[in-house]
């Protein structure tokens, strides 16, 4: 049946009022509260972005009265972020701090999944912005600032590990290593608006620290995502040095004796759990830092066992290489370390390389019904010291042996004792007390000579070195200042020593 002109304008006019409602249903936008009254969810399409996270309702914070807001509205939302960012900079070359914040602020409704944006912003904030005053109250003012600005990023981006650990790391580095560390510190555990209702014994900024870290390692094993730009081996080790850094800032203020030693103990267990984490490798397998002894274990075992097969034969192979140098590489490879010169450097590492034995060529030696064997002993060896080779680069990365070592000879007590006597010596030094510093420093070091000789492979770590050589300069420095001649021999010259062959 044909309908009328007039039937046809009235099944158009219902066929569009279809359409309009269930594209109404659908799309209307998600209200924010306002004026006291509750703002509307939205439809169906913004519930689900809601319910995954990608709500869009910051669009309706933005300046209704600016010009970003209509090509915000139009989908031209990288136009309208360009427009803030203009703006930003334009407030930030005035000095106008406050504009330069709400400029910012604005561009994160704009694009508020834009990840780089929050992190570039708060770092600004934290760091760029907050040295651009004098007062150091006004300096930690700015820094919560662009801590509050990647809280705010969180909210609208709650699966990204990267703004959790980015938080980690302003609040302990930032709070913890500035200049002004002492009285940001300070600021820090008396402010009850960031901390609320945490205890004030877990307010230190390398615990809050530690646990943003830990939040961000959490998220990215169960997300899979990892932290973006950050290896495990790296983002992993974060929320444990923060323990080591409290340990330490811990004795730098003034707190020794049970206190300081349940910090260090803490650290040097929690560090070893680390050790115990799965670090990828670039074959795609695990590796454990705590396993470096036992593979090295394994892989002298495995070549005790193919040299045992025929005793002597090692030695040989080396014989024969050695008797095929030339003269002056075997004068080099003769001649002691310090006394080579430069060229003779480069001739005993020549020689070195050609003497160097493989598990594999022992192996090929031996013959009969043994070789077999001798093949895989040779694999074995050889396979357990690339593991534990691997796991030396990565220790040496974040410096594992150092870290696992303070913490075991800082908690002991004879290391307490020493940390406090420097520290008293300081302190005596400063109030002009200088007999009071002298007798101090002098205990002090005593007591460092004894732990030196008890632990002797903490002495060969460059971080002990530097400290140590540091706290000797103002030691000197006192003793000029007394006009008294500098102790000779001194009680810790092997340390001096090895600062200058550094």
């Amino acid at each position: 049946m044909l309908l009328t002109p007039f039937q046809r304008k009235i099944a158009y006019l219902i066929a569009i009022g279809v359409v309009v409602s269930i594209l109404y249903i659908l799309g209307r936008p998600a209200t924010p509260p306002k004026g006291g009254k509750r703002g509307s969810r939205g439809g169906l399409l913004a519930q689900s972005r809601e319910r995954q996270g990608l709500s869009e309702a910051q669009l309706g914070q933005i300046d209704p009265a600016s010009a970003t807001i209509k090509w915000a509205t139009l989908g031209l939302r990288g136009v309208a972020a360009q427009i803030l960012w203009y703006k930003a900079n334009e407030y930030k070359m005035r000095g106008d701090f406050i504009n330069y914040k709400a400029a910012l602020e604005q561009i994160t409704k704009v694009q508020p999944h834009f990840i780089s944006v929050w992190i570039h912003l708060a770092w600004n904030l934290s760091y760029n912005v907050s040295v651009e005053f004098d007062d150091y109250r006004d300096r930690y003012r700015w820094v919560i600032q662009g801590i509050d600005f990647l809280k705010q990023g969180l909210d609208a981006n709650k699966t990204e590990p990267r703004l959790q650990w980015e938080l980690g790391w302003i609040i302990s580095q930032k709070i913890g290593v500035a200049d002004e560390h002492t009285q940001f510190r300070r600021l820090f555990r008396e402010d009850e608006s960031f901390h609320g209702s945490r205890p004030l014994a877990r307010r230190d900024n390398w615990l809050v620290g530690k646990e943003w870290f830990d939040r961000a390692a959490d998220l990215a094993q169960r997300t899979g995502k990892g932290v973006r730009k950050k290896s495990p081996l790296l983002y992993l080790s974060n929320g444990p040095m923060c323990l080591m850094n409290y340990a330490a800032a811990m004795e730098e203020e003034g707190t020794f004796g049970e206190k300081a030693g349940r910090a260090w103990k803490h650290a040097g267990v929690v560090w070893r759990n680390y050790g115990e984490m799965d670090i990828p490798s670039s074959w795609g397998e695990f590796l454990h830092l705590n396993d470096q002894e036992q593979f090295e274990a394994k892989a002298k075992d495995y070549a005790k066992q193919l040299d045992d097969m025929e005793p002597g034969l090692r030695d040989r192979i080396i014989a024969e290489k050695r008797a095929k140098l030339d003269k002056k590489q075997r004068i080099a490879l003769e001649t002691p370390f310090a006394e080579r010169t430069e060229n003779q450097m480069q001739l005993a590492g020549e020689a070195e390389l050609l003497l160097n034995t493989t598990h594999e060529e022992v192996a090929r030696r031996i013959s009969g019904p043994q070789r077999g064997k001798a093949k895989k002993l040779a694999e074995k060896a050889k396979e357990y010291e690339v593991l534990a080779d691997h796991i030396k680069g990565y220790r040496d990365i974040v410096n594992f042996n150092y870290w696992r070592m303070r913490a075991d000879v800082e908690q002991t007590s004879d290391a307490l004792d020493a940390q406090k006597l420097i520290y008293d010596a300081r302190q005596a030094y400063r109030n002009i007390d200088l007999l009071k510093a002298k007798k101090l420093y002098e205990e002090g070091l005593v007591k460092w000579r004894a732990l030196l000789d008890q632990f002797p492979e903490y002495a060969k770590h460059d971080l002990v070195v530097d400290d140590l050589v540091d706290e000797i300069k103002r030691y000197e420095r006192l003793l000029q200042r007394m006009d008294e001649p500098f102790p000779k021999p001194f009680i810790l010259q092997d340390v001096v020593d090895r600062k200058q062959k550094k």
